[in-house]
């Protein structure tokens, strides 16, 4: 291969992931719901031919991992029938390559001069696509078929053409439906630019060069995902984690996973974890898998290029029939929460690998560790028409060895963003009250964890109702190396008040169909993120910058982190120096006693 030859491969291998960003840029500026064009629950990415995800924009790594299961499905199910230029196949069933109902695919094959080049995929959470409970969680559900439309793969687009009857079947199953139809077509509008970017790529440079440039985008991720691995000493590494409950019954639920390495190869064993629960909380194959390859490409090397060539060094074994790969027709909308869980637990595991000269793996304290959703439905009081709030903010990241935590972000199980107060109050009969972090929610640590948020929502003129499917309220995020725990999540209605009650008093962090009435407060706190090291091993003077942003209070500088400080930020050295020595000298006599 000449020198000008390769030149041309990266070049494609970068034009490609342009593509997959530009689909996603699409796919915002064409829809309507707030959680598309605010908040970016979607992914877009290119595959090959052999339907090997080879590129994808800087999305959601929950839908990344799992949307070869979608491919898969697509071209397995029309491998006699074929699909043509300008087909697309839509489907969301979650044991026939999807994840959760609201995740709608859209898959289309890229053909230029009759040769298939590959497929343009996108996957995106629409905010109601039927079933029990308004914007499609329903925490008590106990088949999928309570959840909502189940799409098998079938073709919306033919030859180019949207098959209006089967978008208008698809709809009328939505209680948003003018919105689900627009926001189905801005999928359609992603697929389509990336169609019109690859073939313009292979006439530019020729179809074989194009395959040639996919091809060595996923050795080279291979090589150097079997490098980093080469890097972790040998041996079986075991961690477990919980659920707080199903939804249906109050106990918490266990995921086990040993993480077996051996050369450049990794084996994700999940046997010994609870078997499939009654209620929504069980994560389908796509779900499993996108949560341990995304802790991989984390804790391993970042910069690799994500793609499927980092997947082949990763085997994945999860026992069918438990909370990992439920059979059908479990019920399993809550999966996304099971994935939060799974990567804390992958991160757990890996913790226990000694950092050595290279620094080890990059892993953390456990974060939030789940997507807070919380659903606000009713009918607007001006236009009467039906509204859903889907609200899954940010919670607070674990502490690691080289650093605290981050505050108010997202879980790397997803790179969406808030939907501004300005938005919510604009289109919603509700008016944000509170917006800020939560003091003392991060787990001290000699690295602090990250902070969690508090968020509230009073009802302007109206009634309404609300859901939950969340986790971390009764199993807080736990830290590493002596660091202690994060504030637990809650959802709090009428905050401060009289009427002060829990909104999810049987399961904490599960509820359906509870009543909201005019004027009432919904709180939401989301859980801080766990600490790293002894507490009272952080530098006091780091400990004063805490009390001065206001993140840790002077009650807990003094509790936690044996500091003494006042809210100025003024360190008494003497008495901190005090309150350690006292606390080192109690260890040595609990040490002894022993």
């Amino acid at each position: 291969m000449t020198s000008y030859e390769v030149i041309n491969l990266q070049v494609i291998g970068h034009a490609l992931a342009s593509v997959s960003r530009e689909m996603g840029v699409t796919l915002r500026k064409t829809s309507c719901s707030p959680i598309f064009n605010e908040g970016n629950d979607y992914s877009c990415a290119i595959f090959d031919s052999r339907g090997q995800m080879v590129s994808h924009g800087e999305f959601l790594p929950i839908h990344l991992g799992s949307m070869a299961f979608a491919t898969d499905a697509v071209t397995r199910t029309f491998r006699d029938e074929g699909l043509e230029p300008g087909d697309m196949v839509i489907l969301n069933d979650p044991y026939v390559g999807g994840t959760h109902l609201p995740d709608v695919t859209l898959v289309a094959p890229i053909v230029h001069d009759g040769r298939l080049l590959g497929f343009a995929v996108n996957r995106a959470h629409h905010l109601d696509i039927g079933g029990t409970a308004a914007g499609s969680f329903y925490s008590a559900a106990r088949e999928n078929y309570q959840e909502g439309l189940r799409i098998a793969p079938i073709k919306l687009v033919r030859q180019g053409a949207i098959d209006r009857r089967l978008q208008d079947l698809i709809v009328a199953n939505s209680r948003l439906p003018g919105q689900l139809r627009v926001d189905l077509e801005a999928q359609v509008s992603a697929n389509r630019t990336a169609i019109r970017r690859i073939t313009d790529l292979a006439e530019r440079y020729g179809p074989d060069a194009v395959d040639r440039a996919m091809l060595l985008l996923l050795d080279q991720s291979e090589q150097r995902t079997r490098e980093a691995i080469r890097r972790l000493p040998d041996g079986d590494y075991r961690a477990s984690d919980f659920i707080d409950n199903d939804g249906i019954t109050d106990v918490p639920r266990e995921i086990r996973v040993t993480v077996r390495v051996r050369g450049d190869q990794v084996d994700v064993d999940f046997t010994g974890s609870s078997e499939q629960v009654d209620g929504p909380l069980n994560s389908v194959l796509g779900y499993t898998y996108a949560g341990v390859y995304m802790v991989f490409q984390a804790a391993t090397d970042p910069d690799i290029a994500p793609n499927a060539g980092c997947y082949r060094a990763i085997n994945i074994i999860a026992p069918e029939g438990t909370i990992v790969n439920p059979r059908f027709p479990a019920a399993c909308t809550g999966g996304n929460e099971v994935a939060c869980i799974i990567h804390n637990t992958v991160f757990r595991a890996l913790a226990q690998i000694p950092a050595d000269e290279d620094g080890g793996p990059h892993v953390m304290a456990c974060d939030h560790g789940s997507s807070n959703n919380m659903i606000i439905s009713g009918l607007h009081p001006r236009t009467g028409e039906r509204y859903v709030i889907y609200e899954y903010p940010e919670g607070g990241w674990g502490g690691n060895r080289d650093r605290d935590g981050l505050t108010a972000i997202w879980s790397i199980v997803g790179n969406t963003w808030n939907v501004p107060v300005e938005v919510v109050e604009e289109r919603f009969p509700v008016r944000v009250e509170r917006y800020e972090i939560r003091r003392d929610s991060g787990g001290p640590g000699a690295h602090r964890g990250g902070l969690g948020i508090r968020r509230e929502h009073r009802l302007l003129g109206h009634d309404a109702r609300l859901s939950i499917v969340a986790n971390r309220v009764r199993v807080p995020p736990w830290g590493l190396d002596g660091g202690r725990a994060g504030a637990a999540a809650g959802f709090v209605i009428d905050p401060g008040t009289g009427g002060e009650r829990p909104a999810a008093p049987e399961f904490g962090s599960k509820a359906h169909d509870v009543p909201l009435h005019d004027g009432e407060v919904i709180c939401q706190l989301t859980a801080g993120g766990g600490g790293w090291g002894d507490p009272a091993e952080r530098d006091p003077e780091a400990v004063a910058a805490d009390v001065l942003a206001g993140y840790v209070s002077v009650r807990a500088a003094a509790e936690d982190y044996l500091v003494s400080v006042d809210a100025h930020g003024t360190v008494d050295a003497e008495e901190t120096e005090r309150l350690r020595r006292a606390r080192r000298e109690r260890s040595r006599t609990e040490a002894a006693s022993s």
